[in-house]
Parts: structure tokens; C-alpha cells; sequence
């Protein structure tokens, strides 16, 4: 009985092993996906702070999209957008239908437009971005075509963020609302024809760009010095809970900073390869931004639901 247990135990080892043999095979091969940065082609260089962990030119959407499930120095970038852009797409699906509306039956077709519009803008620029972050490593023309799908994607959401807040903002005046919406339009579609420009992309124009996007955001400081001036400090505060959004503004401009000047990784390179680089920050500082926007937006859409103040723009129906 005892040599045949053996014997068992004999025969099972080597499956075993196999087994184990095969899970480390797996690390390994994901680990010689990665290269250096001074193995990339030119092209791939982008922050030579950033030591290791760097996907090879793929060649392939299939490779780009396994690069999902190994670990390497994008991984980072593609979930802290992601996961979110989930979110905000489950928010755009239900929230206003299945939260608000319930709780304030006078809510109108604008209140249920501009939040949403929002949401899609949020949902919209973290999904480019985390798409960017996933192809870009599949051949130069794809990296420059997704490059500026991830831009286009931060125009989309400064946008959608200035006009739903323009909204709420004055929602009695419609002059003043039709009249910022057009400049946001306006500035909005010449950054859009700023980044569609391939020297846009140029390594040299990083922080050009990063300047470029917070100064498209700050254009909405006239219209809250506006509202300020026609409306009074508590007033505006209330309107458009300006707190949160000075947060907001707080979180997009550091992280603005942070990835600009690639902190903090260029003051100890190579020791934020796979966490803790600039860009990394920089995509978790927008998601704060962000929640803090939705934030904003759903305390002023009490405010205008508590009685204290009515709207009367687009004059649409109420959604029962």
C-alpha cells in the first residue's frame, strides 16, 4: 500500500511542478514584453526618467489589448481612467433617472441635458485616454492618431464641464448663458484645431500643452467673476457651489504642474517606473477634478430645486 502511495505521489510531482513551471513561464514571458527605455525606437521615446517596464511596438490591436492583463509602466495610466470611465458611464445610464428625478419631480429636460452632458463629456475623455494609454504602444501612426483622440477627449471635457456649469450658473439669464457658451464653442473648436496639428504632439511642446488645456479652464473665471458681480459672493457660491469648483480648478492646475514638469520622477529616475510617475498623478488628480465638478453641479441642481430659485431656460417641458 505504502510503495503504491509513493509511487502516486511520484507520478503527480512532475505535474506539479509542470504547473508551477508554467505560472513563472507566464511572468517571464510578460516580463520580456517589457523593454528599457534606451531598447524603444525613437518614436516611443517620450520621458527618459522613466528607466523600464515599457511595452514593445506591438504591431498588433490584439497585443495592445493583452497588454491589459500583464503588468507594466502604462498599466496605471489605463485603470486609473478606466475604472472611472465605467463609472461615469453607469452615472450617464441611471443616475439622474433613478436619483434625481424621484427626489425633485420638477426636474426639466435642461437640468436632465446638462447633467448628463457632463457625464458623457467625463466618461468620453477618461475612456479616450485609457484607450490612448492601452494603443499607443501598437506603431508610430497609430501613437499620433490616439494621442490626439486622448486631446481631443480633454477639450470634450472642459467643455461639456464650463457649459453645464454656465447652466446652473444662469439658468434665469439666458443672454449671459448663450453668450458664454459661444465663446467655450469657440475656444473649444480652436484647441481642437491646435491639437489635431501634428507639431502639437512634439516632445518639445509638453509643457506648451500642459499651459494650453489650463488656460482653455481658466476662460471660465469670467463668467463666475460675472456672476459674482451680478449675483453677490453667497449668491454665487450657491448657484454654482463655487467651493467645488475651486477645488476642481485646484486639482486640474497641479496636476497640470505635475505633468508638465514630470515630478517626480525627474528628481529620482528610474524609481517611479511602474507607480508614482507624473503621469500617473496627473490622471488621478483629474478624476478628482472631476468628482468634484459632478459634485458642484449636483448642489446647484438642489439649490435651483429647493424653491429658491426657478429656470426658465430652453423652456422645455417637465419630465414627470
Amino acid at each position: 500500500m505504502s510503495v503504491t502511495c509513493t509511487v502516486r505521489q511520484r507520478r503527480s510531482t512532475p505535474g506539479k511542478v509542470g504547473n508551477s513551471d508554467r505560472v513563472k513561464n507566464a511572468g517571464k514571458s510578460a516580463f520580456q514584453k517589457l523593454c528599457s527605455y534606451n531598447e524603444l525606437p525613437e518614436w516611443q521615446r517620450d520621458n527618459d526618467k522613466i528607466l523600464r517596464g515599457y511595452v514593445r511596438e506591438t504591431r498588433s490591436l490584439i497585443k495592445c489589448v493583452k497588454s491589459l492583463f500583464y503588468f507594466h509602466n502604462e498599466t496605471v495610466n489605463i485603470y486609473t481612467h478606466l475604472i472611472p470611465s465605467g463609472t461615469y458611464l453607469a452615472l450617464l445610464l441611471f443616475f439622474t433617472d433613478l436619483v434625481l428625478i424621484p427626489q425633485f419631480p420638477s426636474t426639466s429636460m435642461s437640468d436632465y441635458i446638462m447633467i448628463n452632458f457632463f457625464l458623457l463629456g467625463a466618461f468620453l475623455c477618461l475612456m479616450c485616454s485609457s484607450c490612448f494609454h492601452c494603443m499607443k504602444q501598437h506603431s508610430e501612426a497609430h501613437s499620433d492618431v490616439w494621442s490626439k483622440v486622448d486631446y481631443m477627449g480633454i477639450i470634450v471635457l472642459i467643455s461639456c464641464s464650463m457649459v453645464s456649469l454656465l447652466y446652473y450658473g444662469f439658468h434665469d439669464y439666458l443672454l449671459h448663458f448663450k453668450l458664454f457658451t459661444i465663446v467655450v464653442v469657440v475656444l473649444g473648436s480652436i484647441c481642437a484645431a491646435f491639437v489635431l496639428n501634428d507639431r502639437f504632439n512634439a516632445k518639445n511642446w509638453r509643457a506648451f500643452r500642459a499651459a494650453f488645456f489650463v488656460l482653455f479652464g481658466f476662460s471660465g473665471v469670467v463668467p463666475i467673476i460675472t456672476g459674482l458681480v451680478k449675483f453677490g459672493i453667497e449668491e454665487s457660491c450657491k448657484r454654482v457651489q463655487l467651493r467645488f469648483v475651486l477645488w476642481e480648478a485646484l486639482f486640474y492646475i497641479v496636476g497640470a504642474v505635475i505633468y508638465g514638469l514630470r515630478l517626480p520622477e525627474t528628481l529620482l529616475p528610474g524609481k517611479f517606473d511602474f507607480v508614482g510617475h507624473s503621469h500617473q498623478l496627473f490622471h488621478v488628480l483629474v478624476v478628482l477634478g472631476s468628482i468634484c465638478h459632478f459634485r458642484a453641479l449636483i448642489g446647484s441642481y438642489f439649490f435651483l430645486h429647493t424653491g429658491l430659485s426657478t429656470s426658465n431656460l430652453l423652456n422645455l417641458k417637465v419630465l414627470s
